[in-house]
Formats: structure tokens, C-alpha cells, sequence
């Protein structure tokens, strides 16, 4: 598949772990690629996937990337395992600190499963949860975006963006613990 990316996708500890193309196709990768992809790829380059398609729901396809080439350089990056292991969880977490961000509801994120697992405001800011919470979150918010949210938790704003794990939601003056 081809297209242009739109914006990164970021984990909550701040690293990119995905983009968004243009078409809506969330592309994801493991974090250890993020630096190198970053480098090779920026929002508004055309690039090229091969990978494994998500289911496509009504929130939004994703595809596991094998590998992304920057289709004006002809640079690849192809999915392997790190030259060394990844710090913990526990450690990674540590660059987290207590964020809010609040705005409109862009459109939903979705894993390749195609479990919602994220929402996009119209900022760019991105709101983060685990995907067994998502149909708590798309109930909520009247199964469409469009709705204006604040989202409390910890996590990260970057030269990349800002996205926080979300510990609670306000939507219409209401608040929802995810937790």
C-alpha cells in the first residue's frame, strides 16, 4: 500500500510507534524503529508499506508495517528485532508526568486487531488507553468523534507531539474513570 503521512503516533512514553496516512490507514511498527523512522520519514512524505492489514472496522483500519520505504528516497526501514534489549516498562515510564489535554474528537485510533485503543483531537494531541477499555470509550462518546473530551493521566509532549494515557475522561461535564 502507498500514501502520505499525516502525523505521528505516539506511545504514552512519548515514543513513535506509528503514523497516520492521509487516506486514514493508521501504519504501526515497534518503538525501536521510531528514531530511525522519524529520521527517514516526515509528515507529509509519500511512503510504502508492506505489512500485515488489521480488520478495517468503522473506526479505522490499521496495518502492521514489515517494512516502509520513503517512496522519494527510496530509503527503507524493515521491521527487526533491537541490536539491544529495551529498557523495562517501569523505566520507560519514568519520562511520564501528569498531562490533561482537552479539545474535539478527531477520529478514533485503532490497534491492528482493529480495537479502538486511542482518540485524536483536531490539536494532534493523542489520548491513550488499553484497547479492552475502548468500547467503554466509544459508547461514551455516542460511537462517532465530534465530541469535546478532556483526558487526565500521565504522559508525554515531545518535539513528535503530545499524547497522555488516560486515566479518566470528561465528556458533556461528566467524569468516567478508565481505571
Amino acid at each position: 500500500m502507498a500514501g502520505q503521512v499525516q502525523l505521528y503516533l505516539l506511545n504514552p512514553d512519548g515514543e513513535v510507534d506509528g503514523f497516520l496516512l492521509s487516506d486514514g490507514t493508521e501504519v504501526k511498527f515497534p518503538p525501536h524503529l521510531g528514531a530511525t523512522l522519524t529520521a527517514m520519514v516526515r509528515p507529509g512524505s509519500s511512503v510504502s508499506v508492506v505489512g500485515f492489514f488489521g480488520n478495517s472496522t468503522a473506526y479505522g483500519r490499521a496495518v502492521h508495517a514489515l517494512s516502509i520505504t520513503n517512496t522519494a528516497t527510496g530509503q527503507t526501514v524493515v521491521d527487526q528485532p533491537p541490536a539491544s534489549p529495551p529498557p523495562p516498562p517501569y523505566l520507560r515510564r519514568l519520562a511520564r508526568s501528569p498531562l490533561a489535554v482537552s479539545g474535539t474528537v478527531a477520529r478514533f485510533l485503532v490497534n491492528p486487531p482493529g480495537d479502538v485503543d486511542g482518540l485524536l483531537l483536531t490539536s494532534g494531541e493523542q489520548v491513550r488507553f488499553p484497547p479492552h477499555i475502548g468500547v467503554q470509550v466509544v459508547t461514551l462518546l455516542g460511537g462517532r468523534a465530534g465530541s469535546s473530551i478532556t483526558a487526565n493521566g500521565y504522559g508525554t509532549r515531545n518535539a513528535f507531539g503530545s499524547v497522555v494515557e488516560a486515566d479518566s475522561l470528561t465528556i458533556n461535564g461528566q467524569t468516567v474513570p478508565l481505571r
